[in-house]
């Protein structure tokens, strides 16, 4: 539902902006989109339709949990905002995001091999924000074999704090320094 410069041009390359631009403007003349600035650090003006803008008014809820693959249109990665600057990964397929509400609260690279994890082991919704790792094996189309954890927060994976979370949704083994994760039957 929003539309801005930066957005068009690394989801679709071949559109000019210049020439979307004018036909967005035509559209709001026309009471179809609204202009305005939606999102901070985002430069030039952004385009919404208003029922974009009635989710933003309202808000996201605070105790949804969201997961995001970075190569998503409503994804954050490579847009060079502010906001997470430095915790967002490259728009690759493999990449993930996990936010509670507004909250990032899981970085994942590489289908899970580097995973940041921005709360603590003990946090009683972390089973949660890992579930997507789970749906990555589950998943009907396409489904990995396994997952292979090679860091968590930097560290090796196999002596993480977050290893019993993992095990408690996977049948985990050790590979090295990293840890393999199969689906749990």
């Amino acid at each position: 539902g929003v539309v801005f410069r930066e957005l068009l041009e690394r989801e679709l390359p071949e559109l000019s902006w210049r020439e979307l631009f004018r036909t967005l403007r035509l559209m709001e003349l026309a009471g179809e989109v609204v202009a305005g600035r939606f999102f901070e650090g985002v430069p030039g003006l952004q385009f919404a339709t208003h029922e974009a803008v009635r989710r933003l008014a309202a808000g996201l809820p605070e105790d949804r949990i969201w997961w995001l693959n970075a190569v998503d249109p409503a994804s954050p990665c490579g847009l060079g905002l502010e906001l997470w600057r430095d915790l967002l990964p490259k728009r690759l397929p493999g990449n993930h995001l996990v936010l509670h509400g507004r909250r990032l609260v899981v970085v994942s690279e590489r289908r899970g091999g580097v995973l940041r994890i921005l709360v603590e082991p003990d946090h009683p919704r972390l089973p949660d924000y890992l579930r997507f790792l789970e749906v990555l094996v589950t998943r009907s189309v396409h489904p990995e074999n396994h997952l292979i954890v090679e860091r968590v927060n930097g560290g090796p994976a196999s002596s993480s704090p977050f290893r019993p979370t993992l095990a408690a949704r996977f049948h985990v083994t050790r590979a090295g320094a990293a840890l393999r994760l199969d689906r749990a039957y």
